[in-house]
């Protein structure tokens, strides 16, 4: 495993001892994260949704989803013991688990989602980091039956942090295109400075008509 991955954990791991549980916890000390979660709502609508949050943090998804009455069959998984020891402590009836950033990935879900899981490199090369998060996306796909949700840091801005990615959201209109389906939507709507993609698993085209099988 890279050491990037091993620095990442140790600096959420420090400032969850920082600030507990606290949005700066994430390393997002503005918050806001409600308004990245309404990217998910459209199909989030009945109870029982089965939902994967990959990069689960201190499970405010979860927390998001419980508020706004929608009672999704969850499931968290994050890198760092700390934060899913804390969300275990917090929602004993959902299901929070520890990965590893590399590790194989199964299961089936009807909306998975990621977060701020590619904000940071995961490797000293940027190209080599922006193809592990690419990889690690193509694999998450496959564990939809509905949709994937992901954002991103935008390239649409005047300053990066040193250790921050930031995507074009052409380059991730191409991938998604090549590599995942055509059916998909990026909103930069919700956060000046983020971007979201949404991708749908059936991008089936109804012929002759060549419009997608599935309308809604």
């Amino acid at each position: 495993m890279s050491n990037y991955f091993e620095r990442i954990k140790r600096m959420y791991g420090e400032s969850f001892q920082r600030h507990g549980d606290s949005p700066a916890s994430l390393l997002t000390p503005k918050g806001r994260n409600d308004l990245r979660f309404r990217a998910i709502d459209s199909f989030v609508t009945t109870p029982g949704t089965s939902v994967l949050d990959y990069g689960c943090g201190l499970g405010y998804l979860y927390s998001y989803l419980q508020r706004t009455s929608r009672a999704p069959a969850y499931t968290g998984f994050d890198i760092l013991p700390e934060f899913v020891a804390a969300c275990r402590a917090k929602f004993p009836g959902a299901d929070f688990r520890q990965v590893d950033a590399v590790a194989e990935l199964s299961g089936t879900y009807d909306v998975v989602f990621a977060s701020g899981v590619f904000n940071l490199r995961s490797h000293d090369d940027l190209a080599e980091s922006k193809a592990y998060a690419l990889n690690r996306i193509e694999r998450l796909f496959t564990l939809t039956r509905g949709v994937l949700v992901c954002d991103f840091l935008s390239a649409f801005v005047d300053f990066e942090q040193p250790d921050a990615q930031h995507f074009s959201a052409g380059e991730i209109a191409e991938f998604c295109t090549h590599r995942l389906g055509r059916r998909f939507q990026l909103r930069h709507d919700l956060l000046p400075y983020e971007f979201t993609l949404i991708v749908w698993s059936d991008s089936r085209l109804r012929k002759p008509d060549n419009i997608y099988e599935v309308d809604s």
